[in-house]
């Protein structure tokens, strides 16, 4: 296939309004909480006793102004972990909240944390494994009609879902009706993305933080929904040779998921060896900072409350990033290029959130230079892409100014959505990108100093 045709196919590709939704959202927190919490291990049996789960100072109060300290945006819950306890009480088994003693087996834990997301302004998630270790018809056809209804309890039971995360399950144990998972969620919850396991967000193949240096949204049809990990954790998923040995592409973008602890679940001897700041700090640099979502998990104790040590984290790393990106210099600069499309896309509009910079087609080369007014102390440029139009450069520099010439600063591939190209901290008044390849034309809709 020509590189005309590889262009134009992946120029067509652009997310849709809940995929934009979603990756506005940026940061995530997974909450992994169930029976492993109580029984002190990652991965259950399935036969522990109903009477195990009673978090006796459960305070979803707690759990979600935490999550708000380190300014994440949304809860992501294990309704129902491969040990196939359920946190609502849930009418298709007996292995839920409503046998075991916490609120006398009147509560629902789920709802409990919904209305507190809601009443916070957090979005609210559901994660539910389709593998269930307690289950008897698991493992035969009968287990998809138990596992729809249990979907279909939670996608019509809590309000507005942004999220449905759908675990994998390689054993071969079932043979899950994927199609018909997908088909109920968009039933009753159209606007959520189905991630992980599933056709809308894609996980980026390790639980570690690792990102790509070039992270595409637009890429093969045949790495959604129930694709082997093995697809997911090329280091090249997106550019022009890969591309175009596709049938199809779609938008379909990366999230970033790791544990502020070393496990999932809590365990009371890592207390010590919660994520210390600066560990935190690097993988939202390289997930949010690289086209990806940042999706971090925290564990609440058998209690129902996080623990003092993660909660001093969580607020630790909110305010670093407040102050990370406190001041942003391009307030009063000045933009200047002439290299766009035309005047209702020029550069005027970036950081405007009104309209984006474009430049024409078949554009090989574009610079746009922001002078800040006076000399900054500065240490991160952050740019982004106007992906409604899709993602479109494929390289970039950035350069300063001093002593009457310009000097290299950084060098990236993909932008995205969002880009953070951290810098050595230095003293600038000028600063320019230049974009030296891109598929077709080219988009910039912030360009912003810190």
């Amino acid at each position: 296939m020509s590189d005309n045709n590889i262009i134009q196919k992946a120029n067509s590709v652009v997310p849709s309004k809940a995929q934009i939704d979603f990756m506005d959202t940026e940061f995530i927190a997974f909450i992994h909480y169930g029976m492993n919490t109580f029984t002190n291990t990652e991965w259950g049996t399935g036969r522990e006793p109903a009477k195990y789960f009673n978090p006796a100072e459960f305070s979803p109060t707690q759990w979600v102004r935490a999550v708000k300290s380190a300014g994440m945006k949304g809860i992501i819950l294990t309704c129902k972990f491969s040990e196939g306890f359920c946190l609502w009480p849930s009418e298709f088994t007996d292995h839920s909240v409503k046998n075991s003693p916490w609120r006398d087996g009147e509560g629902d834990f789920v709802k409990e944390l919904e209305l507190k997301c809601r009443e916070e302004g957090l979005k609210f998630g559901i994660y539910i494994s389709p593998y269930d270790m307690h289950e008897e018809t698991f493992g035969t056809e009968a287990y998809n009609d138990f596992f729809v209804n249990q979907l279909t309890e939670l996608c019509t039971n809590y309000g507005d879902i942004f999220c449905v995360w759908l675990e994998r399950d390689n054993s071969g144990k079932q043979d899950y009706d994927w199609q018909r998972y997908y088909d109920t969620i968009r039933k009753h919850q159209p606007n959520a993305m189905i991630c992980n396991c599933g056709p809308d967000i894609r996980w980026c193949g390790n639980h570690t933080g690792i990102s790509r240096s070039n992270e595409w949204s637009v890429v093969s049809k045949d790495l959604i929904n129930n694709a082997h990990p093995s697809k997911l954790v090329q280091p090249d998923l997106g550019s022009r040779n890969v591309i175009k040995k596709a049938e199809e592409l779609v938008w379909f973008p990366a999230i970033m998921d790791v544990s502020l602890r070393p496990g999932w679940f809590y365990h009371e001897k890592d207390n010590l060896d919660v994520k210390i700041l600066s560990k935190a700090l690097e993988t939202y640099f390289r997930s949010v900072g690289n086209n990806s979502t940042f999706i971090l998990n925290i564990s609440p104790s058998h209690t129902g409350r996080l623990d003092k040590v993660d909660i001093e984290h969580l607020v630790t790393l909110g305010a670093q990033l407040s102050i990370e990106f406190k001041d942003d210099f391009t307030e009063n600069a000045v933009f200047v290029s002439d290299d766009n499309c035309d005047d209702l896309h020029s550069v005027k509009f970036i950081n405007s959130g009104k309209s984006y910079f474009k430049t024409k087609s078949n554009c090989r080369k574009a610079t746009i230079t922001v002078d800040m007014g006076e000399v900054r102390n500065i240490n991160k440029v952050v740019l982004c892409e106007n992906i409604k139009t899709g993602q479109q450069v494929e390289k970039f520099k950035l350069y300063y100014f001093y002593n009457k010439r310009w000097h290299k600063l950084y060098k990236g591939t993909t932008i995205g959505r969002k880009k953070v190209c951290l810098l050595r901290t230095m003293d600038a008044r000028r600063i320019k990108l230049v974009i030296e390849k891109t598929r077709d034309f080219a988009t910039i809709s912030e360009f912003r100093i810190y």
